[in-house]
């Protein structure tokens, strides 16, 4: 575990998640929504889930599919100062 956004478990299995659906042929919102199914206990925990959210956008924005909501919700955390520290 590290500083960076990628040097954690767990952002990791969400960018690989992601990535994963959309390879085997989902669209960029099926893709989310199946993630979003799939990681409910990441995106809902309160340590966890700003950072589901900081990897979704990111992911997304790297390839260009970043979706309004992911963009809003990263941003909400982003603001309120949530999880923006690794302990």
């Amino acid at each position: 575990m590290g500083p960076g956004l990628y040097q954690d478990d767990v952002t990791c299995d969400i960018r690989t998640s992601y990535l994963d659906w959309l390879r085997v042929g989902k669209t960029n919102l099926e893709a989310t929504t199946n993630l979003l199914e799939d990681e409910y206990d990441i995106w809902n925990d309160e340590e966890d889930g700003p950072l589901f959210w900081f990897t979704l956008a990111d992911t997304q924005w790297k390839y260009g599919k970043l979706l309004d909501e992911v963009k809003e919700q990263a941003l909400y955390y982003i603001q309120n100062g949530k999880n923006l520290e690794l302990k």
